[in-house]
This record gives structure tokens, sequence and C-alpha cells, in this order.
């Protein structure tokens, strides 16, 4: 029974229907674990399947410091097969970079399981990947994001490496 409904699920995923709403552009805003700030949303045909996403955000992580992420996202509709409820899944791969002014107790790495803070300002450099479910609410220009963002950082790397956020934002169709 477990496969069926794995299969079921997958095929659902995998469905380019025509039940998505479609927008071709989204601005708003996006409140997470370790950065809050700015979104924007834009897809690059009519079909909403291929877009790009940007990020200027204030990092939670620390005292203060800035972050810009860019990703190139895929959307796949899809609906919830018990409710019918029409949701995109989102995926994508970026960039980003950050800014981390120097303060006491500011930005740091983990060591070993102890934080190492940084003892300077500290520009970090990195990829990341989003995954997401997108609800676009009916009959209002707003759509609902749950997200998580994988990241890895090159250059002065951070205490974490997943971040979890939700975004709203209004859309232009």
């Amino acid at each position: 029974m477990a496969k069926k409904i794995f299969i079921i699920l997958l095929f659902t995923f995998l469905s380019n229907s025509t039940f998505a709403q479609k927008y071709y552009m989204g601005i708003g805003g996006r409140a997470g674990k370790f950065y809050t700030g700015a979104s924007f949303k834009y897809f690059f045909n009519s079909t909403n399947s291929t877009g790009m996403q940007l990020e200027a955000a204030y990092a939670n992580i620390t005292v203060g410091g800035y972050n810009l992420k860019g990703f190139i996202i895929k959307q796949i509709p899809f609906k919830v097969p018990i409710i019918q409820l029409p949701l995109d899944f989102v995926y994508g791969a970026g960039v980003h970079a950050g800014y981390f002014p120097f303060e006491a107790q500011g930005y740091y790495k983990k060591v070993d399981g102890n934080a190492i803070y940084y003892t300077k300002d500290v520009v970090t450099v990195g990829v990341d990947a989003t995954i997401q479910i997108e609800y676009k609410i009916p009959r209002v220009p707003f759509t609902l994001t749950i997200d998580v963002v994988p990241f890895y950082e090159f250059v002065n790397r951070g205490p974490e490496i997943v971040d979890f956020g939700v975004s709203i934002r209004y859309v232009f169709k």
C-alpha cells in the first residue's frame, strides 16, 4: 500500500498539468531561521516552469549582517491527492554572498562543536539549493511559500548549513 501511495505522489509531483495558478512575477518578503528580508521571483516563460528568484536579507545569525541570494528555479504544479489543493513544487540552485561587520561575539564558525568567532569584518560566498512548496491564494494576488535552503560557504564558513523560511509575495499576472 505504501508503495502505491509513493508512486501516486511521485506521479503528481512530476506531472505538468494545467491546474497551476499562473503569474509572471512576485514581490514580497521572507522570514527565515537565519535570514529575513525581501524576495523577488520572475518567470522566463508563460508556463511558470523556469524562472529566477532573488533575495536580499538581514542576517538573524549574529548581531548584524546582510546576505544576497540568487537562484535559477524550476516550478512544477501538483495537487494534494486527498483534498485537491493546488500547490507548486519549486526547486533550484544558486549562489549567495554575505557581509557581516565586526561585532564582539558576532559572526562565527563551528569547529568540533565550539563557536570560533571571527575577529574582523567577514565576507562569505557560497552555493545554495532551494526546495519549496508554494500556494497561490485563490481570488487574491498573493502566494504563500514554505522553503528549505541548504547552503555551503566556500569563503569564511558560518555556523549552519540549512535555512528554513516562509515567504509571502504579491503576484503580477
